[in-house]
Order: C-alpha cells, then sequence, then structure tokens
C-alpha cells in the first residue's frame, strides 16, 4: 500500500489525500448548519422598531403570538395606521447589529461546515444583518408595497417551508443541524438531524419536550461541534 497524507479541504466537503503516484480526491459527509436569525444571533427587529416608533403592536413576536400570518397582519395595518413606509422601517431595521459573539460564533461554523440563516425575517430588513454576520445565505420572505413604498402585504416565503428546505438539503446527500428558538421554528428543529432549542420560548419546550435548551452560543457551538464530530465518524465507519 502506498503511504498517504491527508490534506485539508473545505470542511463537510472534499479533501485530497497524496499518494507517491499523485493526488486523488476524497469525499466526506456533507452538513449544514441551518439558523433561526433573531431571537439566535440579533435581536428581534420589530420590538426595536415599535420602541423607535412607539408603535405597540410591533413589539409582538413570534415568541408571543404563534399565529405568524395574523401577525404580520397586524404589524402591517399598523405601519399603515401609523404612516409609515418601508423606507422608514428600513432606516431603523438596517443599523440592528448582531448579538455579542455572534460573528465570531458564524465563523467558527464556518469551519465546520456549510452556514445558511433560514428565518421568518423580510429580505428587506435582515439582508445587511446578514452581511454583517459574514455574508451568510439568508431564506426568508418579501414585502409586497404600493407605488408610494407603503407595505401592503407580505409573501410569506419561508412559512411552512422550513421543513421542505431541510429536506432537500438532506435528499442532496447534506446531514442538517438547526438552531431555533421560537415556535415557529418546530418545523426546522423536527425535520433535521440535529437540533438545538437556543433560549427556547415556553411554547417550544412544550412542543420538543425531548430538546435540550442551551443559554448562550458558546455551548449551542459546543453541541454543533459534537455533530459534526459525530458525522465525521459515520462516514469514516
Amino acid at each position: 500500500m502506498q503511504p498517504t497524507a491527508a490534506l485539508p479541504g473545505p470542511a463537510g466537503g472534499f479533501g485530497r489525500e497524496r499518494t507517491s503516484t499523485g493526488d486523488r480526491v476524497v469525499w466526506s459527509f456533507l452538513m449544514i448548519f441551518a439558523l433561526d436569525l433573531e431571537g439566535v444571533l440579533a435581536p428581534e427587529i420589530w420590538p426595536v422598531l415599535g420602541a423607535h416608533f412607539g408603535v405597540s403592536e410591533f413589539s409582538l413576536t413570534t415568541r408571543d403570538k404563534a399565529d405568524f400570518t395574523d401577525l404580520m397582519s397586524h404589524r402591517v395595518a399598523a405601519a399603515c395606521r401609523a404612516g409609515l413606509k418601508l423606507a422608514d422601517l428600513q432606516r431603523i431595521a438596517h443599523a440592528v447589529e448582531p448579538f455579542l459573539g455572534a460573528r465570531e460564533f458564524m465563523a467558527r461554523l464556518r469551519m465546520l461546515g456549510n452556514v445558511v440563516i433560514i428565518s421568518d425575517t423580510f429580505h428587506e430588513f435582515s439582508e445587511p444583518l446578514a452581511a454583517k454576520l459574514g455574508h451568510a445565505s439568508l431564506f426568508a420572505n418579501r414585502f409586497e408595497l404600493d407605488a408610494e413604498g407603503r407595505i401592503t402585504g407580505f409573501k410569506l416565503r419561508i412559512r411552512g417551508q422550513k421543513e421542505r428546505i431541510v429536506s432537500g438539503f438532506k435528499s442532496a446527500g447534506y446531514r442538517v443541524a438547526a438552531v431555533g428558538d421560537s415556535l415557529n421554528d418546530l418545523s426546522l428543529l423536527k425535520s433535521c438531524d440535529y437540533p438545538v432549542l437556543y433560549r427556547p420560548a415556553e411554547l417550544l419546550l412544550r412542543e420538543f419536550p425531548g430538546g435540550k435548551p442551551v443559554h448562550n452560543l458558546d455551548d449551542a457551538l459546543a453541541i454543533l461541534e459534537e455533530a459534526r464530530r459525530q458525522v465525521d465518524e459515520d462516514d469514516a465507519n
């Protein structure tokens, strides 16, 4: 047998194994980390908007109200009553910063595999926030606007689709770890291989009784690193 030496490759992707007769490609098990955004990596945006503009209807989140369509309908109606256009809201939303340590958390995860954000937030609010987190891929919803830039409705591209997105990743050969905090993350957590409940709402704990909650990003990272080790062991066997 020819002597070999493993060369590093992208985490969760492939590397090259050097032999005395040349290099050959060696594949390893691919892995995706699917993360919620608000409440996990950054503050909830709507309560920030509510505090700035004095609109109390903005303060409720999916931790308080599980029916997201109803929640968003109230938010859109409140924005109209307050005379707020999307550009007014974006001016504040785009200034929201990630939680302390979130950038480093994302950087560590990218060394372990592919990282995506799957969230019930809106692209119009959160794309700058995703950029601040290292330009993570963002799966989110979209607003509907009138000709003057007022929000008239919304397209829920993610609502009810989290499980299908994860299933698509898994059917392509990926193992998926997921991090969520609210009831709207339940399908994401149930459909993945390695769920992490991050500072979970009480309703989420009731619906996911077997999940072990964590309360800081360091502990979440430790669980995700262990998941990566398990994947590597499974792949080696």
